[in-house]
């Protein structure tokens, strides 16, 4: 049986790398994510477990927390038993009846506010000890973690702390087959990694609790390692979701991807190389602009 699935699986291997795609692209048709996407977040134990981790070096007895983007609750039920409050956010009116029956079999109906709606728009009736929230892509391109985020920390006790609290970005360049019609896709379930061409470099850092501006532009100046034609870079996103307690992406989470360069450019070994880097957060990595030139 084991046989059998190892050879369906790379019999597939092509058609899953789309698939894991599409089943992280949100869509206004369902307010968020397919069924399918929800199971595969539930069962990421490093995703859950980074968080989990951060839970616990923070003591939440007693605390008021907000969290936004609640989904199935996957976070959510780790720290609900011990807090005094909790305002619970979500955009997707098909959970309604999850989400409150969870709360209910649990008990905790006293000291749970659910609030279906827009997180980067709507007003908190007090201030919270901990606002958490993984509305995070790779990059922070697709998602709303820097919106939501901006515009919730207002109401962060002092003292109080976001989780996540900080996202590095960091690239290489390298070279990656892409089929007609794709910019960009997780490598997750490819069978090749990308012919990778320069070291990893760092793009930008956001910091959650400072971060406004939600354009990013930067020029990197990186030495090939490698010669060879590039095409793309290799991204990765480095979460700390409070310190000493990390994530650095899965197939459910901001998972490593390739993304096009607007042209392709031949690198030499040694030779420096500017990469040009433009996208806005919250928007879309198909329209986010890499590009080789002069460093």
């Amino acid at each position: 049986m084991k046989d059998q699935y190892l050879s369906e699986l790379i019999d597939q291997y092509d058609a899953l790398k789309y698939s894991l795609l599409e089943a992280q692209t949100f869509s206004e048709e369902h307010y968020g994510f397919p069924p399918i996407y929800y199971k595969i977040m539930e069962t990421d134990a490093k995703r859950v477990g980074a968080f989990q981790k951060a839970f616990a070096k923070y003591d939440f007895t007693d605390k008021v927390v907000c969290e936004a983007g609640v989904g199935t609750l996957a976070l959510t039920q780790h720290y609900l038993p011990y807090v005094k409050k909790a305002y619970l956010i979500e955009n997707n009116p098909d959970l309604r009846d999850f989400i409150e029956n969870f709360i209910t079999k649990g008990g905790w109906q006293d000291k749970v506010e659910v609030i279906f709606g827009d997180a980067m728009t709507l007003e908190l009736p007090e201030e919270v000890d901990y606002i958490v929230g993984e509305l995070m892509s790779i990059y922070c391109a697709n998602e709303y973690q820097v919106q939501i985020f901006s515009h919730l920390r207002k109401f962060l006790k002092s003292g109080g702390k976001l989780l996540p609290e900080r996202i590095v970005n960091v690239a290489q360049l390298v070279h990656a087959d892409f089929e007609e019609g794709h910019k960009h896709y997780p490598i997750n379930f490819t069978r090749h990694l990308p012919e990778q061409l320069s070291l990893q470099s760092i793009v930008n850092t956001i910091d959650l609790y400072q971060v406004t501006n939600l354009d990013v532009d930067v020029t990197l100046t990186i030495h090939p390692v490698m010669t060879g034609m590039c095409n793309s870079i290799y991204m990765h996103s480095l979460i700390q979701v409070a310190e000493d307690c990390n994530f650095t992406g899965t197939d459910s989470l901001m998972p490593p991807t390739v993304c096009k360069l607007e042209a392709p450019a031949q690198l030499k070994q040694g030779q420096a190389v500017g990469l040009h880097c433009q996208f806005r957060y919250g928007t879309s990595l198909d329209e986010a602009k890499f590009w080789i030139g002069s460093p």
